[in-house]
């Protein structure tokens, strides 16, 4: 079967899990026999062609105001022009068209589709293609694809998200089967009237177990991994830090960038003064050899939640909270407390306890792409 994959950005260009899982997926469905093609964006000013493990792909330039899959800062029109273009794009429409009919795919499958916008499913849809949307995060809701603003979470009904999702929400009526990374996202989306008449479902994220070799401390090593943000919960972390700063035995680390603008410098000051250890931005193999704990305060309602599944697999003692798609996770692993629970000693405890025992994924490449396959054939 031909396959068309669209995600925002694959491999080499990563900016977070769902580059991981999509190019998962392409690999697996290559390698049980499908012709896989991904359509992607990169920087470049043309199409560019090309393959990874076996997988082609087509990296699309992208037509609009300026590149935002970077560290810079862009003014308040400039991204409001961009979002508005973003709404429903024409000219990367008539890009991706022309590159669909050449590939001739029977599934077109979009994943985010930030900067391509949602105007590719009528395209798809025209060339009688089966459209398959998997959702892994909240863009056709806001265009901040968290639903977090202000440091909370936003109402799906206020006046703001139900202005940004109306034109996505028309869109979504060309898809023919609706995916979510969990039952939360799924249903959230369904609930709330997006491709009324598709096939709903979800299908979790595959994630692999982490090849590592772990180095021996006497301390008890408390760690986060992830973007340096509020919204990740980042300033809890420094906090329960701070509580550990008297405690010989434990030390805190965090992997992962700060943004690039005041709230930044901000969470960077915090986590020195409170004495956490920052790796910078590292392989994952690399942070879970170094840590025996892992807290994930997030504050957004994650759709899936890539890094608690990992840490569990891992042997990690996982402190999160229990909101969105990780309350699902945490049912398959005995080693994900709630962060409510949190205390320097009772990590310490748990850590000894638990003795960094490795976990099987309940979330293998291979079962994924067959649950795909099953949702592809309809």
């Amino acid at each position: 079967m031909k396959i068309a994959l669209i995600n925002t950005l694959y491999a080499p260009y990563k900016i977070g899990g769902a580059e991981v899982s999509v190019q998962m997926l392409a690999e697996s469905l290559q390698t049980v026999g499908h012709q896989v093609r991904v359509f992607c964006l990169h920087d470049g000013d043309k199409i560019k062609y090309d393959s990874i493990n076996g997988v082609s792909i087509v990296y699309f330039p992208l037509k609009n105001l300026y590149w935002p899959f970077q560290n810079q800062v862009a003014g308040k029109l400039q991204k409001a022009g961009w979002h508005l273009l973003d709404s429903y794009n024409p000219f990367m429409a008539r890009m991706v068209r022309d590159e669909l009919a050449a590939f001739g795919p029977k599934v077109v499958h979009t994943n985010n589709l930030s900067g391509f916008s949602v105007a590719v499913w009528r395209v798809a849809k025209k060339l009688g293609a089966r459209v398959v949307h998997t959702t892994r995060d909240y863009y056709l809701f806001h265009p901040n694809g968290t639903l977090f603003k202000h440091g909370q979470n936003m109402d799906v009904n206020s006046l703001p998200v139900t202005v940004t999702s109306y034109f996505k929400k028309k869109a979504s009526q060309h898809v023919d089967a609706f995916v979510g990374i969990s039952k939360y996202i799924s249903t959230l989306h369904q609930e709330n009237g997006f491709a009324r008449h598709a096939l709903h479902t979800y299908i979790y994220n595959p994630v692999a177990a982490i090849a590592f070799v772990p180095s021996i401390s006497d301390k008890v090593r408390i760690g986060f991994v992830g973007r340096l943000t509020e919204d990740k919960g980042f300033d809890e972390f420094c906090l329960l830090a701070k509580q550990g700063l008297q405690n010989p035995q434990v030390e805190f680390y965090a992997a992962g960038r700060f943004n690039n603008d005041a709230s930044g410098q901000r969470m960077n000051a915090l986590a020195t003064e409170v004495g956490v250890k920052l790796l910078g931005f590292i392989k994952i193999d690399e942070f879970m050899a170094q840590v025996d704990a892992v807290v994930l305060p997030t504050r957004w309602n994650e759709p899936f939640g890539r890094a608690v599944a990992e840490s569990a697999i891992s042997g990690k003692v996982v402190y999160t909270t229990f909101s969105g798609g990780v309350t699902e996770i945490a049912a398959f692993y005995d080693n994900i407390l709630e962060l409510k629970d949190f205390s320097v000693s009772g990590a310490v405890k748990a850590v000894r306890e638990n003795n960094n025992k490795l976990r099987c994924s309940f979330f293998e490449s291979g079962k994924i792409a067959s649950s795909y396959e099953s949702v592809y054939r309809g």
